[in-house]
């Protein structure tokens, strides 16, 4: 049976943080017209997943944590009866820690959910108004907390850094507190100003975003102070303890199959790369009809699936193997990139490994320029 992941798609927010371009609404009003949608489109998947197992789910969003359990719950089950599942999958729910309770937790613990994600951004409090949180530090720490001791084993901390007028000192206390907990895995990523945002218009923040300087310091100082507490990095933005990598996240880098359910969900079966419109009340009317709930369709050709892959696993730690390329494309990695890597080698941004290529911790850092000089994309 072909190993798939699955992805949910919630949009429902309390409130948007001022620098997400993540499809979201704040219509709690449309929750269970939402859901009861959702659950069709899953359904009507039914034929086409039957010979497909789940070894990862992730439920993201918006924030899943903001809407009544029991809709979790009711999904979850209904997912069971669409797709088998393998032994011990790994079953991800996003939360801000200003929604959670123990009811919400003990129910995701029941219905089957093993890993919950938690976005910090700081442990600092003033940092957290000026990005537009509904939670403070302490209400992150209670929620943890409650989370560890119902039983989650596998707990993930969202940190932020280039906050605009964060500190390297105070990036490195977050950092400090957050290992203090013992997470199993830590995402550790740097704020982008996407157009359209609050966060594009509010120029009195731009202003005071740390410089490229800054940015590069707190990147590699952060990076090395998470791996002195025992996070070992293996992708640009994640660290994570022995054997706790994110499965379901690490498909995507490794070109693996997932398919995807809700509005802005993508999908990426047997070569096929679509992904559904950012439109929840078109979603709710037409929940089944693929033709017109898909934005984007392409049926990516060998060529173009090799380039995805070094695109995506340069992003990994361990790099991307010649063999497994070879394996996959019928291509040679060494002919292909082996000269475009040289140069970036000699810069000290990558390295060549017993079994193909990897970029270097400050490669990583710098991974769009490098991939944008080095990739082909001619659509033949």
């Amino acid at each position: 049976m072909k190993k798939i992941g699955v992805y949910i798609h919630i949009p429902f927010c309390i409130h948007k943080c001022s620098y997400c371009d993540f499809y979201s609404v704040t219509e709690l009003s449309l929750t269970e017209r939402y859901f009861s949608a959702l659950k069709e489109q899953i359904l009507s998947f039914k034929y086409f997943l039957k010979d497909c197992v789940a070894d990862s789910v992730y439920i993201g969003g918006g924030t899943p944590s903001c809407v009544d359990s029991k809709y979790i719950v009711d999904l979850m089950n209904t997912l069971k009866t669409v797709i088998k599942f393998v032994d011990k999958p790994e079953i991800t729910i996003e939360s801000n820690p200003g929604t959670l309770d123990s009811t919400k937790i003990k129910d995701y613990l029941f219905c089957g959910i093993n890993r919950i994600s938690m976005g910090l951004q700081s442990a600092d409090d003033d940092e957290l108004k000026m990005i537009s949180r509904i939670h403070n530090r302490s209400e992150f720490e209670s929620a943890y907390l409650l989370a560890r001791i119902l039983g989650f084993k596998n707990i993930n901390v969202d940190i932020m850094y280039a906050l605009p007028g964060q500190k390297e000192e105070t990036l490195l206390k977050t950092i400090d507190y957050v290992t203090a907990l013992q997470p199993e895995h830590i995402s550790f990523y740097g704020l982008r100003v996407e157009e359209g945002t609050p966060l594009s218009r509010q120029y009195d923040l731009l202003d005071r975003i740390p410089d490229e300087d800054t940015q590069y310091n707190m990147y590699i100082h952060a990076a090395k102070r998470l791996e002195n507490a025992g996070y070992s990095q293996y992708e640009i933005s994640n660290f994570s303890k022995k054997r706790m990598m994110c499965r379901h996240n690490c498909r995507y880098w490794k070109s693996g199959d997932y398919i995807g359910f809700g509005p802005g969900a993508a999908s990426f079966i047997d070569g096929e790369l679509y992904s559904y419109s950012k439109d929840i009340k078109s979603f709710i009317q037409k929940p089944t009809d693929r033709l017109g709930n898909v934005e984007k369709s392409e049926i990516l050709t060998i060529n173009q699936q090799a380039t995805q892959y070094v695109m995506l696993g340069l992003r990994l730690a361990r790099g991307i193997e010649s063999k497994e390329y070879k394996n996959r494309f019928g291509r040679d990695l060494e002919i292909d990139y082996g000269e475009k890597m040289e140069k970036y080698i000699a810069m000290k941004y990558a390295k060549r490994t017993e079994k193909g290529f990897r970029l270097t911790r400050a490669g990583l850092l710098v991974s769009n320029t490098i991939l944008s000089d080095i990739l082909d994309f001619e659509t033949k």
